[in-house]
C-alpha cells in the first residue's frame, strides 16, 4: 500500500520528526520513500541551500528505508501530485501541524489543494496513530480503522486498502438519510444491513474484530462522532468524482479532514483530475 511513498517536505523540517514519519510507514509496508521539495515562485526560500534534504535523507535512512531526494518547482499542491504520478508512488504522506514554509499551515490552502488534486491515495497523519518517541516501529496491530463507506463503487475501491491496514479492529459506518415512508424506509434498512454484513465477512481475515453500524444523519458530523467514540487511529474514505472539496461531497470531506483527531487515508477516483 505504501511500498513506495512521496513525502513533500518544506526548509526547517525537523530531521527527528522525518524519522518517526518514515518508521510508521515502514510498519505499514514502505520500503521507499522520496523525499520532495518545491521552490515555489516567490519563496524567501527559493533557491536556497538544500544540504537540509541529505540531513533528512541520512535520518531516514536509519530506518531501513531505500531514500532519494527530488526537487520541483512551481504551484506546490499541483507540482506534488503530479510528481506522484510521475514517480509512480503508492501514496503521499502529510504530516498535520508543522509548517510548509513560515506563512502557510498543512491543513491550509496547499493541503486542500493537494488533497483534491491528488491522483494517488493520500495518508494526512494527525494526533492518532502516535509517533514512537523510543526508537522503535508502531505496532500496526494495535490500529483502529474506521471505514467510512457510502456503499457505492468509490467505497468499493477503498475496500483493498483497509484490508492492507489490518490491526485490531475495523469499524465499518455507513451513514445516510431517512427514506420518505416508513415502509421504504424499513427497506432500505435491511438492504443496507446486508451489505454492511457483506462487506464486514471480506474484512475478518484482516482484524481481530470487525464491527458494522448504520446512522442516518449529516456524514461528516458523524463520522467525526464515531471516530471519536472508538478513538479511531485512522479514517479510511473514498473520494468521488467531482473532485474532493466541490460540492456537495467535498464539503462533508472537508469538515471530516479538518475536524478529525484520527489520521484520514484517501483514495482518490483513478485519474479522476489528470486523466487528460
Amino acid at each position: 500500500m505504501f511500498e513506495k511513498t512521496l513525502i513533500p517536505v518544506a526548509y526547517g523540517e525537523r530531521p527527528e520528526e522525518v524519522k518517526k514519519a518514515g518508521r510508521l510507514l515502514k510498519s505499514l509496508g514502505a520500503r521507499s520513500v522520496c523525499l520532495y521539495h518545491v521552490n515555489e515562485p516567490g519563496s524567501f526560500f527559493s533557491g536556497a541551500d538544500l544540504s537540509w534534504l541529505t540531513l533528512l535523507s541520512e535520518e531516514l535512512e536509519e530506518t531501513g528505508l531505500v531514500v532519494e531526494i527530488k526537487t520541483g518547482e512551481g504551484h506546490i499542491a499541483s507540482t506534488i501530485a503530479e510528481t506522484a504520478l510521475l514517480e509512480g508512488v503508492d501514496g503521499i504522506y502529510l504530516k498535520a501541524k508543522r509548517r510548509w514554509h513560515i506563512e502557510t499551515m498543512l491543513l491550509g490552502s496547499i493541503s486542500q489543494d493537494l488533497l483534491r488534486l491528488a491522483d494517488v491515495p493520500v495518508f494526512v497523519h494527525k494526533a492518532r496513530p502516535r509517533l514512537s518517541d523510543d526508537g522503535t516501529e508502531p505496532d500496526s496491530s494495535d490500529l483502529r480503522i474506521l471505514y467510512a463507506t457510502d456503499l457505492d463503487e468509490a467505497s468499493a475501491r477503498l475496500l483493498p486498502y483497509v484490508m492492507e491496514f489490518q490491526g485490531a479492529w475495523c469499524h465499518v459506518l455507513h451513514i445516510r438519510g431517512r427514506m420518505a415512508d416508513p415502509i421504504t424506509e424499513r427497506a432500505r434498512r435491511e438492504a443496507v444491513d446486508g451489505e454492511l454484513q457483506a462487506v464486514a465477512e471480506e474484512l475478518r481475515p484482516y482484524y481481530e474484530r470487525v464491527t458494522i453500524e448504520a446512522r442516518i444523519g449529516n456524514p461528516a458530523s458523524e463520522v467525526l462522532h464515531v471516530s471519536n467514540q472508538i478513538e479511531a487511529d485512522i479514517v479510511a474514505l473514498g473520494r468521488k468524482s467531482p473532485a474532493f472539496l466541490s460540492a456537495p461531497m467535498g464539503a462533508i470531506a472537508e469538515r471530516i479532514v479538518i475536524g478529525s483527531r484520527a489520521s484520514i487515508f484517501l483514495v482518490p477516483q483513478p485519474g479522476g483530475r489528470n486523466a487528460s
